[in-house]
């Protein structure tokens, strides 16, 4: 079983829609061609994710994640979807 970093990449590769950390800081602040930079620092992706209105959880080993329909939602490029209608009792009978 893999801890920590490794074990949260993994879960990532299982499921696509999970934005790591790592993949945060890369968003966060691109590298531009000819200039690579040093990766940011958590409060950097951090502080952000909170101006994006991003929201996010701790990943439990010094970083944080979200789902790709979260930054979306948050940065404009899909709307919120609508709550389900109130069903009617009779179309269940």
């Amino acid at each position: 079983m893999k801890s920590g970093r490794e074990g949260l990449v993994a879960a990532a590769e299982r499921l696509p829609d999970i934005l790591t950390y790592e993949d945060l800081q890369k968003l966060c602040r691109p590298d531009l061609p000819g200039r690579p930079r040093r990766a940011p620092r958590r409060a950097t992706v951090e502080a952000w994710a909170k101006r994006e209105h991003i929201p996010y959880r701790y990943d439990g080993v010094g970083g944080i994640w979200t789902t790709r329909e979260a930054l979306n939602q948050a940065l404009g490029l899909r709307q919120a979807e609508e709550p389900d209608a109130p069903y009617d009792p009779e179309d269940i009978a």
